[in-house]
């Protein structure tokens, strides 16, 4: 695998699975540009991930993890200035002031359970690779930590606790060991997602996971066909899932709204 080309398109994780959940959604997003403002709960998670990095940049040196008091309010201070700055297109069960302490709960319990376990090497560190000359794009992605051992990480925070088995398939952490083992010339020691369960009293977890080469290959397989599909310029709606109503997809009034095929 060659090295970067700057002239190429670049393809991520993210576009990729927004492609395989619904191709009508990534036209709108990818092709047409049409940006959709966060709900509140993705904007809380981006504040809480950009706390976490806060703590584990410093950590990198220190080796030591920051107050929890200067971790709260580093998250109450980013969610106040995004509130002031960004547009949220909040979900009517949504409460700003909720959402904000919820983020501060998340952040504490985060702080307590996990962070101590972790010796930060690379955070919020990006790759760039190619996939061949012929091929169309390049895979992007940002790594949210890799640790001393060798082992990357992944940070999130959920409604309900993941199983195991869409942590051992999931595509992200794929896209992430085929970056680390093409650009650090070298097998990752494993993959790890770091996450708290945002219940009544926040739960932390950290669910550990593999790939294999036949997973690296499967994942080359899969970044083939999805961009043989895109370059098709079929882009197809899919109703069925989740994700298909108007509070999940800011583009559904243009695809399944009033007067569309339902």
């Amino acid at each position: 695998m060659e090295t970067a080309n700057p002239e190429k398109k670049h393809l991520s994780a993210t576009q990729i699975s927004m492609f395989l959940r619904c191709p009508r959604q990534f036209y709108y997003r990818y092709i047409e540009g049409k940006k959709r403002p966060p709900t509140g709960a993705m904007m809380q998670s981006k504040v809480w991930h950009k706390t976490v990095e806060q703590n584990y940049r410093q950590k990198t040196t220190s080796e030591k993890d920051l107050p929890l008091n200067d971790m709260r309010e580093f998250f109450a201070e980013e969610y106040d200035q995004t509130l002031k700055t960004e547009e949220i297109a909040f979900e009517s069960n949504e409460d700003p002031g909720e959402l904000k302490d919820e983020g501060v709960a998340i952040t504490t319990a985060h702080h307590a359970l996990i962070a101590p376990k972790v010796r930060p090497l690379l955070v919020e560190e990006k790759f760039v690779i190619s996939l061949g000359d012929d091929f169309p794009y390049d895979l992007v992605g940002v790594w949210d930590l890799v640790d001393k051992d060798g082992v990357i990480a992944d940070n999130k925070a959920y409604g309900k606790t993941p199983n195991q088995a869409d942590v051992d398939k999931d595509i992200q952490l794929s896209i992430y060991s085929l970056g680390y083992r093409v650009s650090q010339g070298r097998i990752e020691k494993g993959l790890r997602l770091d996450a708290v369960i945002k219940n009544l009293r926040p739960k932390p977890v950290q669910i550990f996971t593999t790939r294999t080469n036949e997973n690296g290959r499967f994942i080359l397989d899969l970044i083939e066909h999805v961009a043989k599909a895109m370059q098709s310029g079929i882009f197809y709606p899919n109703p069925n899932g989740w994700h298909c109503s108007p509070a999940r997809c800011g583009y559904w009034s243009q695809c399944m709204g009033k007067g569309k095929a339902t």
